[in-house]
């Protein structure tokens, strides 16, 4: 009797463990829907009184004047991706990959203010605000 109780115990914990390991999955999800914590105008500081824009609506980006949208054909086709808190627009397109973005709080101006940051290449991170600050807030992690 001990020894079905104690196969009955193992068998229960063995399905429990892959019960709970099977619904972690990690992929990456594609829609032309942009997230609605990345939509709205958002600009960064290029000097001179001059700013880069990102604008995003729900089925659209527009970064500095060139508009991808589902309706566009080409490079210009817009494509979201999703991967842990990062979203990609084009990615695999390599004319038109504008790069990963995900929002967060940065100190500006001497306090915490939602930002969006843009991941485009090795170690640089671009973040862009809501407001028009004359000062660039982007920042490196390799020299």
């Amino acid at each position: 009797m001990k020894k079905i109780q104690l196969i009955l115990a193992t068998l229960l914990v063995v399905l429990g463990i892959e019960g709970a390991t099977n619904n972690i999955q990690a992929h990456a999800s594609s829609s032309t829907t942009t997230p609605k914590s990345l939509r709205g105008t958002w600009y960064k500081y290029t000097g001179d009184g001059k700013f880069s824009t990102i604008r995003i609506t729900t089925h659209s980006l527009t970064y500095n004047g060139s508009v991808y949208s589902p309706s566009k054909s080409g490079a210009h086709k817009l494509k979201v991706s999703k991967w842990g808190s990062w979203y990609s627009f084009n990615k695999g397109s390599s004319s038109s990959n504008l790069g990963q973005f995900k929002t967060e709080k940065r100190l500006i101006k001497g306090s915490y203010k939602k930002s969006l940051v843009r991941y485009h290449g090795i170690g640089t991170y671009y973040v862009f605000t809501h407001h028009k600050y004359n000062q660039d807030y982007s920042f490196k992690i390799l020299d």
